[in-house]
Formats: structure tokens, sequence, C-alpha cells
């Protein structure tokens, strides 16, 4: 009897610990991104143009929304974009992407967006088993072209930990201070997940680290949600017959596809 007592008391005690951490390894992260723009750049890409008091309102300030959909060991960050089209309309519906900071920061450039190097898909993919952060972007014509690259997630270098700490959706999180490039960021982060992800690379301020919050002087980002729950979206893989090349190869890519666009564009 004894022996059986101590069989059930092994098991009530190993379900606290099991359960928790097999729903842990799929559901979803949903941040509030806010952003400064430059309001005189982004008019110039507004669909109609446009000047003076016909001239679309750009807001000093956008915010969005990301997904984060994560299951066994892969990873995709889903972005609902402002909207900067059609002069007239509501900031805050699906649009096209906030490419403010990508052509300085492509691959090897340092500071990027995690969610950045997107080209025309809605979605940045990760490997979070071996903690990549995999490029995807698509040429544009009847020959498109799909390609993907690989880099390596960032433990931040410059980093400077507290003891403080809050609870953030439900999980206990670290504060840190984290320069990066130009900017410094106030992050807090859990190690209670079992994974690592960062919106922002290099922002890490652990290896097995989710940071929940990220706020600099340009943009910040909230975690307004983490539920863990079966996911239902398995498309978390990098699309089929993608082209594995470099990250310099994806940066000479992207520009010379960059460069075709603007040579379409009409001329003012």
């Amino acid at each position: 009897m004894k022996g059986i007592s101590r069989i059930i008391m092994s098991a009530a005690l190993a379900l606290p610990f099991s359960q928790p951490l097999l729903a842990q390894q799929s559901g979803t992260i949903v941040y509030e991104v806010t952003a400064k723009t430059d309001p005189e750049r982004m008019r110039g890409f507004q669909r109609g143009g446009g000047n003076g008091d016909d001239a679309p309102q750009v807001p000093d300030v956008i915010t969005f929304k990301q997904t984060l959909t994560f299951s066994n060991g892969h990873a995709k960050l889903a972005t609902e974009r402002p909207n900067f089209g059609n002069g007239g309309g509501r900031w805050g519906g699906r649009a096209r992407r906030d490419t403010s900071n990508a052509p300085a920061q492509g691959p090897g450039m340092g500071q990027r967006r995690m969610g950045g190097m997107m080209g025309r898909n809605n979605a940045q993919y990760f490997d979070l088993t071996n903690k990549k952060v995999l490029h995807v972007f698509s040429t544009f014509g009847e020959d498109r072209k799909t390609y993907y690259s690989e880099e390596d997630f960032i433990v931040a270098a410059d980093t400077k930990t507290s003891e403080k700490t809050k609870k953030i959706a439900g999980y206990t999180c670290k504060k840190a201070t984290v320069k990066l490039k130009d900017d410094t960021y106030t992050v807090w982060y859990t190690t209670e997940l079992p994974f690592s992800f960062s919106p922002i690379n290099g922002l890490l301020p652990e290896a097995n680290a989710v940071v929940l919050v990220a706020e600099g002087g340009k943009r910040a980002f909230n975690a307004t949600s983490v539920n863990l729950q079966a996911v239902t979206d398995t498309d978390l893989s990098i699309p089929a017959g993608a082209e594995k090349i470099s990250q310099e190869q994806m940066k000479d890519i992207r520009q010379q596809e960059m460069e075709k666009l603007r040579k379409r564009q009409p001329q003012m």
C-alpha cells in the first residue's frame, strides 16, 4: 500500500508541471505596436498623392497589431498594418507595410525588427528550435520567385538588468535596459515560456527569454495577451519552394526589386 501511495503522490506532483509544459508548445502572443512616423516622407508614398489641403494627412504616431503564432518549434509573426492609402481613410486598417527602417537595416546591418525583411508577405517566420529568423522575400512581376535567408537570434551585448519584476499577460517579467544602435529600450521579458523571441532582433537580454514589452524612442511593442492553446494555423513554415540564399544575396535582391519599383513610379 505504501508503494502504491508513493506512485500516486509522485503522479499528482508531476501533473502541475508536465501539463502546462505540454500546453506551452503552441499558442499566440499579441503585440500592440506604436511607431513614430516621418509624415513628409510617408506622404510621398500615398496613393492618389495630392498637395496642400488635398494631401493625405499622415499622423505623427501610428498603432497596429502583430500576432506571433507558435507551435512545435515553428512560429509566424503576422502584421496588421496601418492604412497609408487613398487619402481620406481611417488610420488603423490593413494596408501596406511600414518600411521606414528596412533599407538601412538589411542583413548584417545590426538593428532591425525581427519582422523586417518581409517582402510582399504579411508574415515573418521563425525557427524557434534553432533560434533563427527566416527572412522571406518575393520578387515582383510574372517571373516571381521567393527567397529566404537565415539570421541567428541576437542576444543583446549592451544590457543593464534590474531587480524589478512585474506581471505582464500573466507572466512574471524581469526588467532590463538595452542599448541597440542609436536607441535605448526598456525591456520586460519572461523566462517562463519554453522558447526565445523578441519583436526586434538584438533585444534579447538572455538567451532563453521572450520579450513581452520593448519601449524605445521611436517605437514600442507591448504584449496585450499570451494565449497557450491549440493552434489551428498550420502554415507556420516558409512558403514551399522558397530558395535559400545568403543574407548578402537577400540584400542585393531586395535593392534590385525596390529599384525596379521606383522606376515604375510616375515622375512628379
